[in-house]
């Protein structure tokens, strides 16, 4: 009988599948959170997701908004919770977007509060709201992008028919970066364009401090030296005619190298493309056509090397690690502002498939 009984609660117990359901519709899913900081208060909003039930959901938005505002960070959180009637749940979050004031002078309270909130998974994309506040990134919804932490999360993974622009950082990562005195970090950063969310330019940090921003061909070719570029697009002039030019993109993942010895830095990419659109009147059944095209998108993304470089010297952000580099292999810290950089690129064409020329 003993057994019977026992047998019984267990039972029960696993087969109360709707006490996990109950709970989860008294939570407010927070998907996304903006931070502004703006005459000295900081400023946060919650993109909520509308778990209404089906019977209810025709014509509802699919998210809503919470804001709140405090001295501190902790009481701007605090007081966004209290707008909700229910309990913010933040273990699904996709998306933080700060504005640039945040990134200039307050990243180190962010990253404190948001590492010590247990209840946050640290998974999610930390982005910069570019040349506008952070709250109207999140609160540009549309028919296209009706929940914008889920429509930036897939701007920076997002690697069809686009330069690859985007951070490949998450927030942990983006931590263990630059908590690393030997190496500084970067960001995604988003902006609205025509009304319209569009990927940002890299923001790049000295320490906790934003610095300034790559331009979109910087931002591609950093994550081409620094081995993480998924798809970079090459615009050259043709070879025999200026007026012309060709576009190829990068398939497979780039081999870079970056050799360090004494003061002298190599920086080397080695990159597999293929040509999508050509407006050259050339001869591709020849070789002599495509090393000259070859020759062509070295000299550019050597150049674009070169500027990447110059311009994290000039800002002092060790975003390509430098420091660290040369500490693994020398045991000693350097300035990697004050060291001699060259730069090597190796581009190989696919030749496979067919090439149609574009009329005019």
């Amino acid at each position: 009988m003993k057994k019977f009984f026992l047998l019984s609660f267990v039972l029960l117990f696993l087969s109360s599948g709707c006490y996990d359901y109950i709970e989860l519709n008294e939570m407010a899913i927070v998907s996304g959170i903006s931070i502004d900081y703006e005459e000295e208060m900081y400023s946060v909003a919650f993109e909520i997701l509308n778990t209404v039930s089906k019977d209810d959901k025709q014509n509802q938005p699919k998210v809503y908004i919470a804001k709140g505002k405090g001295n501190s960070i902790s009481e701007a959180f605090s007081n966004t919770s209290f707008e909700i009637a229910k309990s913010p749940y933040l273990a699904h979050l996709k998306t933080v977007i700060i504005n640039e004031e945040i990134a200039k002078e307050h990243v180190k309270e962010i990253i404190d509060f948001l590492i010590r909130d247990n209840h946050i998974r640290n998974i999610f994309y930390l982005a910069v709201a570019k040349d506008t506040k952070a709250f109207s990134i999140l609160n540009a919804t549309d028919a296209n992008n009706p929940v914008v932490s889920t429509a930036i999360a897939d701007l920076i993974e997002s690697t069809t028919f686009t330069n690859n622009i985007a951070s490949d950082l998450n927030f942990e990562q983006f931590v263990t970066n630059i908590i690393d005195p030997k190496k500084d970090t970067y960001l995604s950063s988003i902006l609205i364009e025509n009304d319209v969310l569009k990927l940002g330019p890299m923001a790049i940090f000295k320490e906790y401090n934003l610095q300034t921003y790559f331009d979109e061909d910087e931002s591609a070719t950093f994550n081409l030296m620094n081995g993480s570029s998924k798809e970079i697009h090459f615009k050259v002039n043709c070879p025999n005619d200026e007026e012309n030019f060709i576009v190829l993109t990068t398939f497979n993942k780039p081999k870079s190298e970056i050799e360090i010895e004494q003061e002298s830095v190599k920086i080397s990419s080695e990159i597999e493309t293929r040509i999508v659109e050509n407006h050259c009147n050339m001869d591709f059944k020849k070789v002599d056509t495509y090393e000259n095209i070859q020759k062509q998108v070295e000299e550019k993304l050597k150049e674009n090397m070169e500027k990447v470089m110059k311009k994290s010297i000039e800002y002092d952000s060790d975003v390509l690690k430098i420091n660290q580099i040369n500490y693994q292999k020398n045991k000693k810290e350097i300035d990697f502002t004050k060291l001699n950089y060259s730069f090597d690129a190796k581009v190989i064409i696919n030749r496979n498939g067919l090439i149609f020329e574009v009329e005019e």
